[in-house]
């Protein structure tokens, strides 16, 4: 049975408060480590375009992830998405639901704070097949565009945020 996940909002320098979320070793190589993460997020020109979020549950945090926006999109995102990033669900959580609710706990902070948001996109390694499946099973859809970064190809997924998300 999965509990019930939340998100918290995270400070540039709240790296202490996800800093125990370890990765299975082929995990780690999709992900930039959180030391990079949170020195990319303090160096960032636009912080109020950068998102850092903690997945809590049973005030325990059990993932991580950012969202950017408008100017601080990446290259292969269309103008007017939010996209996902960095994130990851600490080894000790996985498989109990938590990475799947991130899609729902995503649109209701979208549909809330960026009502005219309509689509949440992120990249994902076509060799991660773990996270490529748990993105699709919660209504990710693979765009059929592709993108090549310093992970290789990356597979372009879109999520449609309904006005039902927020409520």
């Amino acid at each position: 049975m999965t509990m019930h996940a939340t998100l918290k909002t995270l400070s540039l320098f709240d790296r202490s408060r996800v800093a125990h979320l370890k990765l299975e070793p082929e995990q780690e190589r999709f992900v930039d480590p959180l030391d990079l993460v949170f020195s990319e997020l303090q160096g960032n020109a636009r912080p109020d375009l950068e998102h850092p979020f903690a997945i809590v549950v049973r005030h325990q945090t059990v993932g991580f992830f950012v969202m950017r926006e408008k100017a601080a999109l990446p290259e292969w995102a269309p103008p007017g998405v939010i996209t996902l990033h960095s994130f990851r669900v600490g080894r000790g959580y996985q498989g109990n639901g938590y990475g799947k609710s991130v899609t729902g706990l995503a649109s209701q902070w979208i549909s809330k704070n960026r009502p005219c948001v309509s689509r949440l996109m992120l990249t994902v390694e076509v060799d991660n097949i773990m996270a490529r499946n748990t993105y699709l099973t919660s209504g990710f859809v693979d765009t059929g565009a592709t993108y090549f970064d310093k992970f290789g190809l990356q597979n372009i997924l879109a999520y449609e945020i309904d006005l039902v998300d927020g409520i």
